[in-house]
């Protein structure tokens, strides 16, 4: 369509005169010419530019719809559903996995259960940790295993029984074993670097009980009493220097038909008194010091001051 001719202006609606005349031509493929006065303007997409917008087009496209391919080829592998993503379902209060999950570096959460019936297993490939901390963000509590030991790291352990009874606590003051029986089974027995407070030491049945000290002292006290009983055996006591039996506010009683003191000296002073005594027979004697000694069968207890040394 083109406005064209020469002559005046338009009727009497209003319009464009002469020197500004505007037509349209529209040619099929070109775009649209406009024609104002002498000059005429070509409108549209025409040549490299129309081919430019067809291939930013096309690529587009392409783009989308692999962008759509990767999308649903995501949600297939992941295995997304409304409920959650493949082995993850999502609960109120929390998530389900079905199967294993590996953590990759930190897991956060307020409880881990097992489903019912299925046992739970935690793994780790080289150390494994787990931390409680507080309002601060500070650690508390954390115990850290890896190959070749496990550390906890608490103020209190604490271990009790399915019923609640306290079986072992220790803290930095103390060590409490709430257990009826504690046994120890090593060949080294056990070892106490400072004093043993209890009511009851006893040994396994058919086992020998052996209290020792290898550098130092051992001293056993109560404030009522000690008592050392062999029900079906003997007691020995053996020292290297001096072994002293005392009391201080009462006697020492040995209540037994027989006595036998091996050892003792024999005073080899003579006297006068010639008794006619078994040969195999000695007298018992006492030093002022507290000493015994042996006298001849036959004669008295007699011996110089060196020998009640």
């Amino acid at each position: 369509m083109a406005g064209g001719g020469s002559g005046g202006g338009v009727g009497p609606r209003g319009g464009l005169g002469d020197g500004a005349r505007t037509g349209l031509d529209q040619r099929g493929g070109q775009g649209t010419t406009i024609q104002c006065g002498p000059h005429q303007y070509r409108l549209g997409l025409y040549g490299w530019r129309r081919r430019c917008l067809y291939a930013l087009v096309l690529l587009l496209l392409v783009m989308v719809i692999l962008n759509l391919a990767l999308t649903l080829f995501i949600l297939r592998v992941l295995d997304f559903t409304m409920e959650g993503m493949g082995g993850l379902q999502m609960v109120k209060g929390g998530m389900i996995a079905r199967g294993e999950v590996h953590v990759m570096d930190q897991l956060v959460a307020a409880r881990i259960v097992s489903r019912q019936h299925t046992p739970i297993r935690i793994l780790a490939a080289n150390n494994f940790s787990i931390a409680a901390i507080d309002a601060d963000g500070r650690i508390t509590n954390s115990i850290f295993m890896n190959s070749d030991a496990m550390e906890c790291t608490s103020d209190r352990l604490v271990i009790r029984d399915k019923e609640g009874r306290l079986l072992f606590s220790a803290t930095r003051d103390e060590v409490l074993v709430g257990a009826r029986h504690l046994t120890v089974k090593g060949e080294g027995g056990a070892v106490f670097s400072g004093s043993v407070q209890t009511e009851h030491v006893a040994a396994p049945v058919g086992e020998k009980l052996l209290l020792e000290s290898l550098t130092r002292s051992l001293e056993i006290t109560a404030p009522q009493g000690v008592a050392l009983e062999s029900r079906a055996g003997t007691i020995s006591a053996r020292c290297l220097h001096d072994f002293t039996l005392q009391s201080t506010g009462g006697v020492i009683k040995f209540d037994t038909p027989n006595i036998f003191v091996r050892g003792l000296r024999t005073s080899t002073i003579q006297t006068s008194n010639s008794m006619r005594a078994r040969p195999d027979v000695y007298q018992v004697c006492v030093c002022s010091s507290g000493r015994l000694f042996l006298a001849a069968p036959g004669g008295v207890c007699v011996a110089d001051q060196d020998f009640c040394k």
